[in-house]
């Protein structure tokens, strides 16, 4: 490829509720710890997302997926929605190995990255937007930014002091 970065496909999975009872439905995000699943309220549906699966750009929907998905929404909100009319979907979040982005610059003046947050992409959205705004404009980021730098992935690469704009290369 153009630039050579460890960026894989997470296979992650979500159900979509309509929501039935105002009333048994959450208002507010709710994270179960044992199934690593979030339960998000928009508007009148209920969002049930999560797992992370390496199976490369596999998109099958797969049943168990969705039953575990279901179970967990029924089990802590069983008047909140209509389960029998979800929409079921998977998507692939871009992930690098040790889970942490790249963002800034690569090699080439007009090329630039916001990729690899796998799970913490919406999470990290506004930061990393920040960052790389920031970057690309010209201005110091807040953050100190190197080990974010793709140069990580090349050998021999240390970051040993926070990178400043200054210290980028052009």
């Amino acid at each position: 490829g153009i630039v050579d970065i460890p960026v894989y496909p997470l296979k992650g999975y979500s159900l979509t509720i309509p929501v039935k009872e105002e009333s048994g439905a959450p208002v507010s995000t709710i994270l179960d710890e044992t199934y690593k699943i979030a339960i998000t309220r928009f508007d009148n549906r209920i969002r049930v997302g999560g797992m992370a699966e390496i199976v490369g750009f596999n998109t099958e929907l797969l049943k168990p997926r969705r039953e575990t998905l279901e179970m967990v929404v029924g089990d802590l909100f069983p008047r909140g929605g209509f389960i029998e009319q979800a929409t079921f979907w998977t998507g692939l979040r871009p992930m690098t190995p040790d889970g942490t982005p790249v963002v800034g610059r690569t090699p080439f003046k007009n090329l630039w990255l916001n990729t690899g947050h796998g799970t913490l992409g919406w999470t990290m959205a506004c930061g990393s937007g920040q960052l790389l705004s920031d970057l690309i404009s010209g201005r110091t980021p807040a953050i100190p930014f190197d080990d974010l730098s793709v140069a990580r992935y090349r050998p021999g690469f240390t970051p040993s002091r926070p990178q400043h704009l200054h210290g980028a290369h052009n």
